[in-house]
C-alpha cells in the first residue's frame, strides 16, 4: 500500500490518540475504592489487555516513524535542493532567525538611561534596522516558500508502505 507524507503523519498522530485514550482510560479504572464488598464497582480493566494494546500500538507508531523518517531522509524538495530532512532542519533554523532578526528590527535605534547614580548612559545600535527589516522580510519570504515546498512534497510523494495499521479496541 502506498501511502504519502501526509497520511503517515496522520496515521501517527491517530495512533498517539489511541494511546493516550487507553493511558486515561487505564488511569480512571486501574483501581477501586470501596468500603464493602458489595460497594465494589468492576470497571473491566485488565492490566493485560492494556498492555498488549499499548505494544501494538508502540509498534506500529514506530514502523510508521520510520517509514517517514527514511522518506524525510531520502525524498528531495522542489526548489530546495535538499531533502525533506534537510528542510525541516532548515525551517527551524529560519524560525530561530525570524524570532532573533524581529526582536533586531524593534530596537530603537538611540536610547537614554539614567543609572541609579543618575548619570546618563546612552545605548545605540550598531546596525542598520532598514537592512535588519530587509533580512527579515527574506526570512519570511523563504519560510512561506519553504511551507509550501514541504507541504506539497508530503502530500505527492509517495512511499510504499508494508504496514498494515491495526487499531486496537
Amino acid at each position: 500500500m502506498k501511502l504519502c507524507n501526509a497520511e503517515i503523519m496522520k496515521k501517527i498522530k491517530l495512533l498517539e490518540q489511541q494511546k493516550e485514550d487507553i493511558l486515561k482510560e487505564e488511569t480512571r479504572t486501574h483501581q477501586s475504592t470501596f468500603q464493602s464488598s458489595e460497594d465494589k464497582i468492576d470497571y473491566g480493566y485488565s492490566f493485560s489487555k492494556t498492555r498488549e494494546n499499548i505494544r501494538v500500538i508502540d509498534c506500529e507508531t514506530r514502523k510508521l516513524k520510520h517509514l517517514l523518517n527514511c522518506s524525510n531522509a531520502t525524498t528531495a524538495v522542489e526548489g530546495f535542493n535538499m531533502s525533506l530532512g534537510e528542510c525541516l532542519v532548515y525551517m527551524a533554523q529560519l524560525n530561530s532567525e525570524k524570532t532573533r532578526l524581529e526582536s533586531l528590527a524593534q530596537k530603537e535605534p538611540k536610547e537614554r538611561r539614567s543609572t541609579i547614580n543618575g548619570v546618563v548612559e546612552y545605548t545605540v545600535l550598531n546596525y542598520d534596522k532598514a537592512e535588519c527589516r530587509k533580512e527579515l522580510n527574506i526570512v519570511l519570504e523563504t519560510i512561506a516558500k519553504l511551507q509550501i515546498s514541504i507541504d506539497r512534497t508530503n502530500l505527492t510523494n509517495m512511499t510504499e508502505s508494508s504496514i498494515k495499521t491495526i487499531f486496537p479496541a
